[in-house]
């Protein structure tokens, strides 16, 4: 077996500023060999990872989080991508490991967050986001039965202009200074600590002295809010290269627009017994350009 493929390993780490327990079980992902979950590759190793709360009503019940994103920071690449998934594809490679199935593995893992997860995709969640140097590479995989989408895109990284302000606030016990943008069609807020020396944050977010603990855009539609900074040895991995094509940001962007908004016409999907499919969902693109 080639040494590079590898079982998601979740690390044991010494927590500094926040605790975080197992995540709950509630949401469902689905689970499919286009997607690569039993064949990432290891690209580096992270000395520190900082967790993030999506969109939390709770900010001490990560059953109430969107997503628990995870950025963990190593010598030759950053990486931006979700724990809660991570952990239903840990479990996975488990159950096949155990049964030793090869191709029968259930069609669905559990994983944390709200249970909304059973009937909603996020390219927030299952997008992966690696940084080396001055580029980011965003492997996007698109839902269930779109999974053919399954691409990829570069570009420079960071693309946001901030504007320091001085009003602070303390997050994790970190003095952290405000700074704002516009990018992409939205207005951010973040607060950003200088005293912890990593440059980047959730999601594509960067560019500041010092590590994003927080950032919004001024609607709140998007939060992210760090919850804890984790020190320890993490391995950094990726999707391989094969799996997704490579394509460009518009692209990638056009068609996670179309599938957010409606993925049962996205799909071509028509019922034989005439049945209608569910209503378009309101859907609010972080990146509205």
């Amino acid at each position: 077996m080639n040494k590079k493929i590898i079982t998601i390993i979740i690390a044991l780490a010494a927590v500094c500023g926040g605790a975080v327990a197992q995540p709950k079980q509630n949401g469902r992902v689905p689970v499919r060999e286009k997607r690569g979950y039993n064949q990432r590759i290891i690209i580096d190793t992270a000395s520190v990872r900082v967790l993030y709360a999506l969109n939390a009503k709770d900010i001490k019940d990560d059953n109430t989080y969107i997503d628990l994103g995870k950025l963990e920071v190593g010598k030759r690449v950053k990486k931006y991508s979700s724990e809660f998934l991570a952990v239903s594809d840990q479990k996975a490679i488990q159950w096949k490991k155990e049964k030793g199935y090869r191709g029968n593995v259930p069609r669905n893992f559990w994983m944390g967050g709200p249970k909304e997860h059973d009937d909603h995709w996020s390219e927030l969640v299952f997008s992966d986001y690696i940084i080396r140097g001055s580029e980011l590479k965003e492997y996007a995989c698109f839902p269930w039965w779109a999974e053919r989408e399954n691409s990829s895109y570069t570009e420079p990284w960071p693309l946001m202009k901030w504007s320091l302000q001085n009003e602070t606030q303390t997050i994790l016990g970190h003095r952290c200074q405000k700074a704002t943008c516009r990018f992409r069609g939205r207005d951010f807020v973040a607060w950003f600590a200088a005293d912890v020396p990593i440059k980047g944050g959730p999601w594509k977010f960067g560019g500041l002295p010092g590590c994003i603990l927080k950032v919004y855009d001024v609607q709140k539609i998007y939060v992210w809010e760090a919850v804890a900074i984790e020190r320890g040895k993490f391995l950094i991995s990726q999707y391989p290269d094969k799996l997704y094509p490579k394509s460009t940001r518009k692209s990638v962007w056009q068609r996670q627009t179309k599938y957010n908004e409606d993925y049962w016409e996205a799909i071509g999907w028509t019922s034989l017994e005439g049945k209608k499919t569910p209503k378009k969902r309101v859907f609010e693109p972080l990146e509205k350009e």
